[in-house]
């Protein structure tokens, strides 16, 4: 979607006039600061140090720019982070810390596809979505309300990344399941996140893909916005992408 971002401009173009929908919306909210939820392929994390989570807390990140992705580096809020970091192990979630934490495409693509949410400023939480065993859909659900229940007076944004259906480095290599993404879509748009609470990981790759094990992003925004119902802004089967684009905001529950 970066390096050949107008493929099927029947299509494409659809994402793209949802994703600037989006960045409007994010600047129009005039935020503090945005929580930005992603995995990394082993350019950051690798066996030696693996955690479940990782918060980035450091006044900038450098991305990777790793095969032609966007690199440079991300303004970070430091006191926020801490501000999160100090919440999140309140409510019990031991999470990691990084100074030093570079960020791969799950990071820095979306930055830049919303460029007002790169301009609030970024805390990058890692989760892992890739390497059994992995945090489970509930526990993921449980952090997105702990960041939500955080005291604070910064109005933040939470930005998930990753997913729909896709498989990575098997042999289904680009399938896409849309019937797996509109039924997950159609779920958070009625508000039935706890629907997916007892998904197994063997099921959702079977239906749709290693990758898309990375909805764990999803659900901690949809904890963080209180489990509202979302708006789906566009769905797209990319194939040129060899993913299931969607693009979904929540409303905010009270």
């Amino acid at each position: 979607m970066v390096k050949d971002p107008h493929t099927a401009p029947a299509d494409s173009g659809v994402l793209h006039d949802a994703w600037r929908r989006l960045d409007a919306e994010i600047a129009a909210a005039e935020l503090d600061g945005v929580v930005v939820v992603a995995t990394d392929h082993y350019e950051t994390f690798g066996l030696d140090n693996y955690p479940a989570f990782c918060l980035g807390v450091a006044d900038d990140f450098e991305g990777w720019g790793e095969f032609g992705n966007p690199g440079g580096r991300i303004k970070g809020r430091p006191g926020l982070a801490a501000e999160l970091l100090h919440g999140l192990t309140e409510a019990g979630f031991e999470t990691a810390r990084s100074h030093t934490m570079r960020l791969d495409h799950s990071f820095t693509v979306p930055c830049t596809k919303l460029p007002a949410a790169a301009a609030a400023g970024v805390v990058p939480l890692f989760v892992n979505c890739n390497t059994p065993p992995l945090p489970t859909l509930r526990r993921c659900l449980r952090l997105g309300r702990a960041l939500r229940e955080t005291p604070g007076e910064a109005r933040i944004g939470v930005i998930a990344t990753g997913g729909l259906s896709h498989w990575v480095g098997l042999p289904r290599f680009g399938d896409i399941n849309p019937a797996f993404d509109e039924a997950f879509l159609s779920l958070l748009e009625r508000g039935g996140v706890a629907e997916t609470l007892d998904w197994s990981d063997r099921w959702i790759e079977h239906e749709a893909g290693n990758g898309a094990l990375e909805l764990r992003t999803w659900l901690i925004a949809a904890g963080a916005a209180g489990c509202g119902p979302a708006r789906t802004y566009a769905y797209r089967p990319m194939p040129a992408w060899t993913v299931g684009i969607g693009i979904a905001a929540f409303e905010v529950a009270p």
